[in-house]
């Protein structure tokens, strides 16, 4: 493993309402990456929102990603990989299962974990898309083959080359680099990465000026509201300082949209117990039940095993249903006549 320089801290006001009222709810350390410190997670007295503070500076944050961070191992997508995101399993095509009235779309809809879903494509709208962090572009092959025009920006300097590679617009780099014109995107995509972000309020107003009125915007956060957070505490895999700077649950995420523009917001309980596997793994590991075994469990969500997800379908739908999953997904359009972001302070 990469053994990394730690980032420089500082203190901030809570980044969404500019308060300095605040309280601690954990202090936990960097269990994934070892980056050396003890790091404090507060909660807004005003607001409620859940910060890391002190947090990494904006010009040493890139120490806290080591090369093996899991998401930039995804494999760069092949143009045969990328026509279909269900493929159909050895075992419908080849066994008598596939003569089973209602099997296969059954399987189909228990394994959708509703983690990336895509946004919608029509003849009235545009067809040009635009995804924050998107490694590899795994997904970027993803919309392509669904009829979309693809842009991406990504950070990792090695990631985005294996996505430039594959044939896709991949800009190195964060938003603030890029200088898109207003209204260049009919949709809007960042998997897990508005955690990561210094400043999200003004990330969210940009992805509002980019996007054409009536776009949508789509994202996915992890859930600090679910019941996970509160069994395995400073243990908890999500924490994952001091990469994540921030914990949303999905009443303020909500909050947070409309207040900055958005409309018709939609909170989704995704279907998978990623967190639950990293959570125990930090468990097995910090308390040397099992450390091997800890480790592997604590990296199996960057690259989890069909047969294991097959297994536990039925619990992380469950979880779910209930509205405890540990990730949310969130899909959201901009106003029709987006006179609300010209009106806002800077």
């Amino acid at each position: 493993m990469t053994l990394l320089q730690p980032p420089e801290l500082e203190l901030v006001d809570c980044p969404i309402c500019n308060s300095r009222d605040y309280r601690k709810v954990v202090e936990t350390v960097d269990y994934l990456f070892q980056i050396p410190g003890v790091y404090v997670v507060c909660r807004c007295h005003s607001c409620c929102h859940l910060y890391l503070n002190p947090r990494p500076t904006a010009a040493t944050l890139h120490r806290c990603y080591p090369s093996e961070y899991g998401p930039h191992q995804t494999p760069a997508p092949h143009e045969n990989e990328c026509d279909n995101d269900h493929k159909t399993p050895w075992y419908f095509r080849y066994l008598p299962l596939k003569r089973i009235p209602g099997l296969q779309p059954f399987y189909y809809w228990l394994m959708d974990d509703r983690g990336q879903p895509m946004p919608r494509l029509s003849e009235s709208s545009g067809h040009r898309v635009l995804e924050l962090g998107c490694s590899t572009g795994a997904y970027l092959g993803k919309l392509a083959a669904a009829g979309w025009q693809v842009v991406g920006i990504e950070p990792s300097v090695v990631a985005s080359q294996k996505a430039r590679d594959s044939g896709f617009e991949v800009h190195t780099g964060v938003l603030d680099d890029i200088g898109f014109p207003p209204h260049s995107f009919d949709a809007i995509c960042a998997w897990m990465v508005l955690e990561h972000i210094i400043d999200p309020v003004k990330t969210l107003r940009v992805f509002n000026k980019l996007l054409r009125p009536g776009g949508q915007l789509l994202i996915s956060v992890p859930n600090a509201g679910c019941w996970e957070s509160k069994v395995f505490r400073k243990y908890w895999y999500v924490w994952e300082p001091p990469r994540h700077l921030h914990y949303f649950d999905p009443k303020r995420m909500k909050k947070l949209l409309l207040d900055n523009g958005y409309t018709d917001v939609q909170i989704i309980h995704q279907r998978n117990v990623l967190n639950l596997f990293g959570s125990l793994g930090i468990v097995l590991k910090r308390f040397r039940l099992t450390e091997n075994l800890g480790q592997r469990i604590m990296r199996y969500p960057d690259s989890p095993r069909f047969i294991v997800q097959l297994i536990l379908a039925p619990v992380a739908q469950t979880l779910a249903f209930l509205r405890q999953g540990g990730r949310l997904t969130i899909i959201a359009n901009t106003s029709s006549n987006q006179t609300f972001i010209r009106d806002l302070p800077k």
